[in-house]
């Protein structure tokens, strides 16, 4: 964000320990060792724009995180200023400069592997990566169809947008082949010319 030169400044973050306490820039139980804060808050000021206030609450970045990485939710726990504190930070900053996060990284487009994944990784039964590379349009729908029917869409990461970027490739006139039929040989169509009146 600092890199877009749009950054004027950020506050924070504060901590509301709970439903009774003011926002501080600090977080400390008086109760319990092992509590967390209630919610997170930064405030985020670009150029040209009004200071934007963005609050996130624990239980819902806990949610997510114990989903994602229990390794990262425990490390959370015990530092829940600092890890939690530049969580609302990050969050700010996607916020408030979305734009800029979107260009800096575009999503990037699935492409079927070239190579087989290296051992160890669980194959499915039906090497589908390599039927959707070589298929043409017509076998490309019947195996779409095959691919639903069997469950494999669901089952197998990444088959559902290999076929979808594959038809992509299949659609666009550049990739189609030149036809290399020669030209029929003989004498050219002359032309009738229009009687004069």
């Amino acid at each position: 964000m600092q890199a877009s030169g749009q950054l004027e400044g950020i506050e924070g973050p504060l901590f509301l320990a709970d439903n009774e306490s003011e926002w501080l820039p600090y977080f400390i139980s008086r109760y319990d060792p092992a509590a967390h804060p209630l919610m997170a808050k930064v405030i985020v000021t670009r150029r040209g724009q009004k200071p934007r206030e963005v609050v996130i609450s624990w239980d819902e970045y806990a949610e997510d995180l114990e989903l994602n990485d229990p390794a990262w939710a425990e490390k959370r726990k015990q530092k829940p200023m600092s890890i939690f504190g530049a969580e609302v930070e990050r969050h700010g900053y996607k916020v408030v400069f979305a734009d800029v996060v979107a260009a800096a990284f575009p999503p990037e487009p699935f492409r079927v592997p070239d190579e087989v994944p290296a051992a160890g990784w669980d194959l499915p039964a039906r090497d589908w990566f390599a039927e959707v590379k070589a298929a043409d349009a017509q076998k490309l729908n019947a195996l779409y169809d095959e691919a639903r029917e069997a469950g494999a869409l669901a089952k197998v990461d990444g088959l559902q947008a290999a076929i979808m970027d594959r038809m992509l490739t299949l659609g666009d006139p550049r990739s189609a082949p030149k036809p290399t039929a020669p030209r029929p040989q003989g004498q050219p169509r002359r032309r009738r010319s229009k009687p004069k009146s």
